[in-house]
């Protein structure tokens, strides 16, 4: 069950459900708070990292159920979004900065996002070589990205509506 989509296609048809409902909440409460998300730099990449996550995941999900599609494709497409996305984090990391935050926030996103990308490419790669766990990892990718997203999203409303 590690590497065949088939036994997964509920668990991936919930994952895109949710993932959609989250990303179309998520863009109308950035929509109702546009003007200070887009007049400051950090608030902006969080905002946009966010739906990204989230329209990443639906993305996935789509992916996992297109019938016959080959586990190399499926692989290399988890490996090639999680490299994006830790590219983007070293870029933010570089030229956004850290925001308004406390130390303790800077820990947990440390930590937070240090262990999503880490998950993520070990999912890729499992994919890929079809050992260490393969669709279970991914699943595991799945939750913590969707905690990480609600996560992220809750903090960028309360800063914002300071």
């Amino acid at each position: 069950m590690a590497y065949d989509p088939a036994p997964w296609q509920n668990f991936y048809v919930m994952t895109g459900g949710a993932a959609a409902a989250l990303t179309g909440l998520l863009f109308v409460a950035m929509s109702l708070h546009a003007k200070t998300i887009m007049g400051n730099r950090f608030y902006r990449n969080r905002a946009i990292t966010t739906l990204m996550s989230l329209t990443t995941q639906l993305l996935i999900a789509s992916a996992v159920l297109i019938p016959g599609v080959s586990l190399t494709a499926l692989g290399a497409l988890v490996e090639g979004t999680a490299l994006f996305f830790l590219g983007a984090t070293i870029r933010a990391v570089v030229t956004v900065g850290g925001g308004p935050m406390d130390w303790t926030r800077r820990i947990v996103e440390l930590v937070g996002g240090t262990t999503w990308l880490v998950l993520f490419n070990a999912a890729g790669i499992s994919l890929l070589v079809r050992g260490g766990g393969g669709f279970y990892v991914l699943a595991a990718v799945m939750f913590f990205m969707f905690a990480w997203n609600i996560y992220v999203a809750w903090v960028l409303i309360t800063e914002i509506s300071e």
